[in-house]
């Protein structure tokens, strides 16, 4: 029962489940039907006490966030068929896996192994906890899938992960990204299932374990990397998609995937997906009514938060600004 978030990132939308708890008993039901059964013991006398979540579910994926209104600690013991992650998106909170024990904020969370008690506690101050659960079976099946071998079972994670850069930050990336494709109901299931499989892959990757030294990533980036890239490109331009996400889809390195880029399309992946937006901008400004949606509502929903950067860079593609080309087709 635990989890996190950082920056960077779309902001999640997780509103089509809102749960409340207003005293302990409530807590705990709510607590044990989105995570695990689970002990509450609220700390300080007289406390106004309230616990609220939000959830949403993504296949083997529970993405949530976690909060109470007075201090609390909350034990769990061995999780068994799952996986979790627990991240503070603000404030900080202290855990427990094991006999392992750190203190999470927005720069480093907590992963937890099943099969081991867990413990956290804090809301002395306020705290978000952004809350990743994912089921055991389908973690390990991707897990092997990916590593084309049998992994160990469970997964002996380390319980602290850094989210403030590197693959911990492009992890929390793709999970946010995840869950705003699911909400907005803009993407088929074979993406969300490959999401989800880069989720997966992408904490085998940021989280420490005993067999992190045989992941391999595959390189050069290959035709089907290529592929995968360029169909998630246009399948959803208008996300904050960042080279970290594009390349884990893809199943490459960055550095990879933008050698395959240079090689076949003498471009980068960040280039192409601009020149996407471009072409996808003037596609929406051709078909809608110039009162409808102004050039720069259009700009927004494609990424491009500077307007005279946008004009300029869309006339060198398209040969005339998008002024223009909404008075055309204001004419048709």
């Amino acid at each position: 029962m635990n989890d996190s978030s950082a920056d960077r990132s779309p902001e999640l939308d997780l509103s089509p489940r809102r749960l409340r708890g207003q005293s302990p008993e409530e807590a705990l039901e709510v607590g044990t039907e989105l995570y695990y059964p689970h002990q509450l013991r609220i700390r300080g006398i007289g406390s106004r006490f309230e616990m609220r979540a939000t959830a949403i579910k993504v296949g083997p994926l529970s993405i949530g966030t976690l909060k109470y209104t007075a201090p609390v600690t909350v034990k769990t013991g061995p999780y068994e068929d799952a996986y979790q992650v627990n991240i503070a998106l603000n404030g900080s909170f202290r855990t427990s896996a094991g006999s392992d024990v750190v203190v999470a904020d927005r720069s480093r969370c907590a992963v937890y192994r099943p099969d081991v008690d867990t413990a956290f506690s804090g809301w002395d101050s306020p705290c978000t906890m952004f809350t990743v659960k994912i089921e055991r079976s389908e973690f390990e099946r991707i897990a092997a899938q990916y590593l084309g071998a049998e992994v160990p079972s469970p997964i002996d994670f380390e319980l602290p992960m850094t989210v403030a850069s590197g693959d911990g930050s492009a992890w929390m990336r793709s999970v946010r990204l995840l869950a705003n494709l699911h909400q907005q109901g803009d993407a088929g299931p074979l993406l969300i299932d490959r999401m989800v499989e880069e989720v997966v892959v992408g904490l085998l990757w940021a989280a420490e374990h005993s067999f992190h030294r045989h992941l391999d990533r595959p390189s050069p980036a290959s035709a089907t990397a290529l592929r995968r890239s360029r169909d998630l490109i246009h399948a959803i331009p208008e996300e904050s998609l960042t080279l970290d996400v594009v390349a884990r889809y893809a199943g490459v390195s960055g550095r990879s995937l933008q050698m395959a880029f240079r090689r076949e399309l003498g471009s980068s992946p960040m280039q192409y997906l601009k020149s996407v937006r471009l072409d996808k901008a003037a596609e929406a400004l051709r078909e809608s009514n110039p009162r409808d949606h102004s050039v720069s509502e259009v700009a927004r929903r494609f990424g491009f938060s500077h307007l005279g950067r946008f004009s300029s860079d869309y006339a060198d593609r398209h040969g005339e600004r998008p002024s223009e080309t909404c008075r055309k087709s204001s004419h048709l």
